[in-house]
């Protein structure tokens, strides 16, 4: 049940994204980090996982459409790279702070003092699951909408030189896709911590073989990182890269 205080908070912010409606208990889902929860004693609540899986797939796709659209003479490698930099963490975290979102993501005492409101991860994963509630709201016409409107003012355009950021998993994608179209596995092979606190590991594989492993705060953290050591091992990027 929400606060009254809480009710207001997201219909504010509905308001300040433009959404004529928003489910208010989803909103609610997809701005609470798991800390909150296990702070409150309620480790089988809902935080914002399950929607930041949803989002992800939400903005991949109208994004695309975006870039297809928008540079029909581009190749696939173009669109991808463009892509990778727009559905990046970084760039997403700074979309949760143009959008006020950052400010209404429900965290725990000690995640809170630890600086996690200012964490890039909790920032990407919270928009995107703002777009998942969004979804889960209105449908997909008024997530499309709301994402092209999004993006709409960014100097989207392609250079190499500006791309500062890969998104790994993406270009790992890429790269074994082009050999035979098959897809890179990644597997959870370890978890530890108390549940505001856990560490993931993860492995991603190619064709039975293990390329890279990654650790991370988040499933989604370990698979970058053992997408970009795969990435190294392939000597498809250098390992001083981005760093």
């Amino acid at each position: 049940m929400l606060s009254a205080a809480r009710i207001k908070e997201l219909k504010d912010l509905a308001d300040i994204l433009g959404l004529k409606y928003l489910d208010l208990e989803i909103a609610d889902e997809a701005l609470t980090h798991s800390s909150f929860n296990f702070e409150a004693g309620n480790e089988n609540g809902n935080d914002y996982e399950r929607l930041e899986f949803l989002g992800d797939s939400v903005l991949r796709l109208y994004v695309s459409e975006l870039l297809y659209d928008k540079y029909p003479y581009y190749d696939e490698g173009k669109l991808t790279k463009i892509r990778s930099r727009l559905v990046s963490d970084n760039f997403l975290a700074g979309l949760a702070i143009k959008t006020g979102i950052d400010k209404y993501i429900k965290l725990g005492k000690h995640e809170e003092k630890d600086g996690g409101r200012k964490k890039e991860s909790i920032k990407a994963c919270a928009m995107e699951a703002m777009l998942g509630a969004i979804y889960k709201s209105n449908g997909a016409d008024s997530v499309k909408e709301f994402i092209y409107e999004l993006y709409n003012d960014i100097p989207i355009g392609f250079d190499e030189e500006t791309i500062e950021h890969y998104n790994y998993k993406e270009l790992l994608q890429q790269y074994t896709q082009s050999q035979n179209k098959d897809l890179p596995e990644y597997n959870l092979t370890g978890e530890t911590g108390k549940a505001h606190k856990r560490e993931f590991e993860v492995t991603v594989s190619y064709k039975g073989e293990i390329l890279g492993q990654g650790q991370g705060r988040t499933k989604k953290e370990a698979e970058k990182q053992a997408a970009k050591e795969a990435l190294i091992k392939l000597k498809l990027i250098d390992k001083e890269e981005n760093e």
